[in-house]
């Protein structure tokens, strides 16, 4: 394979590559605030890299980034694109890629925000739901954190955003980037906080008081930097530790989900899950 990166071949590599390999890594990312170190490139690097090493191990090849989606965010710099907007987007790259004939989509989020993620899965079912001729596509969401994550003594709280994962990654993959001289916390009360609720920055206000009410969500004002995690203990060494112990396992599970999935395309065995809609049930969970 002269190349991994779909941008960088022509009409007539892609016709020979679907002939073997029906395989395609479509990475997600986001331009929002990573504190006063970080830059606001993190999260689609934070995509299109471990993208790259994961086509790699399983011969394939990646589909250009999708550079925006929703943060919440508010700093100077972030672009927030609404959720259904995003969706949109993913589910007719999703459509595009198989009419051309691949059937095993891998979506790859650079970016963790539960807004977008969990409106992309319940839109990529649904998709799915509404087309019948995305019945044999396996489309699957990889989340690095699935698959590793390290629990380090010195952090009472969680490393959620900006913090000692994020920051020992790009010492891995983009050092040049990152500018540890000008690391900097919010106040110390904030920061704290923000590590035990990666909600914390949201300023959510009504006008009735009433649950039935929509709230106005904004950023906290007194948020200025928006770390939330320790980004004083990162490594470059940390980060590629993160990187393989999360990528091999990863690449392993996909290759047997690929063998699975065509075996039951050929032989027409389909394994039944549950709704998602079960699992969000209120009866559901009391019982």
């Amino acid at each position: 394979m002269r190349t991994h990166a779909m941008g960088e071949m022509t009409v007539k590599e892609i016709r020979e590559y679907l002939k073997t390999n029906k395989t395609i890594i479509v990475p997600y990312g986001v331009v929002e605030q990573h504190g006063y170190h970080l830059p606001l490139s993190m999260d689609i690097h934070n995509a299109e890299v471990p993208s790259y090493i994961l086509a790699e191990k399983l011969g394939c090849i990646v589909a250009p980034p999708l550079n925006y989606c929703f943060s919440g965010g508010q700093l100077p710099g972030t672009i927030n694109v609404r959720p259904t907007t995003f969706c949109a987007m993913m589910c007719d790259i999703v459509e595009a890629l198989a009419r051309q004939g691949f059937e095993n989509i891998l979506i790859f989020p650079g970016h963790g925000g539960t807004e977008s993620l969990d409106q992309l899965r319940e839109s990529l079912r649904i998709l799915k739901w509404l087309n019948p001729e995305l019945e044999k596509v396996m489309i699957m969401i990889l989340r690095r954190g699935e698959f590793w994550s390290r629990k380090d003594p010195r952090m009472d709280g969680h490393d959620f955003h900006a913090g000692d994962s994020e920051t020992s990654l790009m010492l891995a993959y983009r050092k040049n980037l990152v500018q540890l001289d000008q690391l900097e916390m919010d106040e110390p009360e904030l920061a704290e906080r923000m590590r035990h609720d990666q909600d914390a920055y949201q300023l959510c206000t009504t006008l009735s008081g009433q649950p039935q009410e929509i709230p106005t969500t904004r950023q906290r004002p007194e948020i200025k930097v928006g770390v939330m995690g320790y980004p004083e203990f990162a490594t470059a060494e940390r980060g590629r530790e993160n990187q393989e112990n999360s990528l091999t396992p990863m690449a392993e599970m996909i290759r047997k989900a690929i063998a699975e999935a065509e075996a039951n395309r050929k032989s027409g065995k389909r394994i039944e899950v549950r709704s998602p809609s079960f699992e969000n049930n209120e009866y559901n969970k009391k019982k």
